[in-house]
């Protein structure tokens, strides 16, 4: 809770204020999860949901879902190549869970890209380290 008293929700209901979000780490935010497999899907929400958040499946990338009311990250396949280009531009960060070629990707400190070899588990980590920087 801030010093003034006011809840962080209250705060960001009232003046729409995103810096107080980087205090609650995942907890209460939502995340997009756009992964082919509903494998993958399913195992990248059960991990994101037991830390906080809300969480949108998609099994396309469609540009539209970056307009989602407070959404606050994403976690796209390898073949969002359009869908990538939209939460840069918003500043959102993102993370690129894909078996594809890394090399594709212009690297920024809002994104990371993680290997599908990798466990859901460092997808997680690192949507939530990117939240609180």
């Amino acid at each position: 809770m801030p010093s003034s008293g006011v809840c962080q929700h209250e705060v960001r209901a009232r003046y729409g204020h995103p810096a107080m979000d980087c205090l609650r780490g995942l907890d209460g935010r939502l995340i997009l999860v756009v992964q082919r497999s509903r494998h993958i899907a399913r195992a990248l929400a059960s991990t994101l949901v037991a830390k906080g958040p809300q969480v949108v499946l998609a099994k396309v990338a469609r540009l539209d879902l970056v307009d989602l009311p407070q959404l606050a990250a994403a976690v796209l396949n390898g073949h969002s190549h359009e869908l990538c280009k939209l939460p840069e531009a918003r500043k959102m960060p993102f993370v690129v869970y894909t078996a594809l070629d890394q090399s594709e990707y212009q690297f920024t400190t809002r994104m990371r890209v993680i290997p599908k070899r990798a466990p859901v588990t460092e997808v997680v980590a690192a949507v939530e380290k990117l939240l609180l920087t």
